[in-house]
């Protein structure tokens, strides 16, 4: 019965988002259970729970109340690594619940394969090439990756049993996709879910597959490669061109693939956008889930700081940190690497890494600092037009003209800072993320609608670029 409701609901879902958004998020959940009004349903992690709420609720509470009835009841049974299957009741904010109960999740454990000495014996010998710092607990997760970091996750969980193979992670140097991959090996070997989980380079991967042909060992290799069952390959972008190293990447990947075998992939840019990789190569690649990573936002170059710094066991002034949060932002590996330099010259010169020691320190690598467009700026702005105060703005008032102010302080505060939107509706007045997406989401109707909302749009902006000088 609880399979027919939730295909019922699916199908309702199904109309109103894209195929690949569907396919992403609604393909792995399961129902579990159907009572009165009440469905349960089991999804493959706490992350993958909160993007379903954060993104998807609204859906997902029409759908239920159509298939249903209005006094439909949403469980959420979470499948949690080292859980002991102890059920946790998480409350949720009062909009997001059914009928205005709060929804309950209750966390399942994860099952795997018995320990067997001889499964022991082989997860010991057998030679991954991962490296066992990149795990989840050391990966920073922000706006910038959480499609990626959700993904990774679920792969790790049950690797080759989800929507997501091949899983693609995709972005430019040094954000953090090698790490992410081989979070996803090294979590699958952890929790016993696999003994054949390999990591290797495009570019080892083609030399040894030279060396095969050239030494008579191809069948060997060949053999060896249909063997994994977490199959991670890194920065595919380097096979373009190489036509035999394609093929037998093709014939090895649906080998892979046929026996629900996992395979992971890199690349520094969307697969449609690699030149030289065959059309056949490239649709299967599409087969599964491509995500991307992109630049981390403020807090989340903040978060990464204080992590390396906890990892080194080393406290920083908050001016100190803010400061190479602030300009350095395009790669996490420039970002760690300024920790390390940091460290570094301050045992030499046995100094305090104090603000000036800092600027000095890492002259070479901040080429320059520009001002960086904040809250506050835009928060100044939007007063002055509407002729508010801060207070009208951060308050309960729905008064039109502050309510539309509010709206607009939160699009561009969105669209024109780097911020995450638990920081922008913090700012403005304490508001949590959904009634930030809901802001961002009725002003850009306006804007794609209506002219003389696009000219206020416009003219706020410029009062914002006087401010920012």
């Amino acid at each position: 019965m609880e399979q027919q409701v939730w295909d019922a609901c699916l199908n309702a879902i199904k109309e109103k988002i894209n195929p690949l958004a569907f396919k992403t998020w609604f393909f792995p959940i399961k129902p579990l259970s159907f009572s009165g009004c009440e469905l349960t349903i089991e999804v493959p992690s706490q992350f993958f729970y909160e993007w379903i709420e954060e993104n998807y609720s609204s859906f997902l509470k029409q759908a239920l109340k159509d298939v249903i009835g209005p006094e439909a009841k949403l469980m959420y049974s979470i499948v949690m690594d080292k859980s002991q299957g102890q059920p946790v009741t998480i409350e949720l904010p009062h909009q997001n619940a059914m009928n205005g109960d709060f929804i309950t999740a209750s966390r399942a454990t994860e099952s795997r394969p018995k320990n067997t000495e001889e499964f022991e014996r082989n997860l010991a010998r057998f030679e991954t090439h991962l490296n066992t710092k990149y795990t989840f607990d050391t990966l920073i997760r922000g706006d910038c990756n959480s499609l990626a970091f959700a993904a990774s996750k679920s792969v790790a969980q049950s690797p080759g049993q989800n929507a997501f193979n091949p899983l693609v992670i995709y972005g430019g140097v040094g954000l953090g996709k090698t790490h992410m991959m081989q979070a996803v090996g090294n979590s699958v070997r952890e929790n016993r879910l696999s003994e054949r989980v390999l990591y290797v380079s495009s570019e080892k991967f083609a030399i040894d597959f030279v060396n095969a042909i050239q030494n008579g060992k191809i069948q060997e290799f060949s053999s060896f490669y249909r063997s994994i069952d977490v199959l991670i390959i890194d920065d595919i972008q380097f096979f373009s061109g190489k036509e035999k190293t394609q093929e037998e990447i093709f014939h090895i990947f649906n080998t892979l693939h046929q026996s629900n075998k996992q395979i992971i992939l890199s690349a520094d840019r969307p697969i449609k956008d690699i030149k030289g990789i065959e059309d056949r190569l490239i649709s299967r690649f599409n087969w599964g889930l491509s995500a991307d990573i992109q630049p981390p936002d403020y807090e989340t170059r903040k978060a990464i700081i204080l992590s390396k710094l906890h990892q080194s066991g080393v406290n920083l002034d908050d001016t100190v940190i803010e400061f190479i949060a602030t300009n350095v932002t395009e790669n996490v590996r420039e970002l760690e690497g300024c920790i390390v330099k940091l460290l570094a010259a301050q045992s030499l010169d046995n100094r305090e890494i104090d603000l000036q020691f800092t600027k000095a320190t890492l002259k070479d690598i901040i080429r320059h600092t520009t001002k960086r467009l904040t809250l506050d700026t835009i928060e100044k702005a939007i007063c002055s037009y509407f002729s508010i105060t801060p207070n009208d703005l951060k308050g309960k008032s729905k008064k039109k003209e502050i309510a539309v102010g509010r709206q607009i302080a939160m699009y561009l505060a969105k669209h024109m800072t780097d911020s995450s939107l638990k920081t922008i509706g913090l700012h403005f007045g304490g508001r949590d993320h959904s009634t930030v997406i809901h802001a961002v989401n009725t002003i850009t109707k306006r804007v794609d609608s209506v002219t003389d909302e696009r000219k206020k749009i416009e003219e706020i902006k410029k009062r914002i670029e006087i401010l920012s000088m």
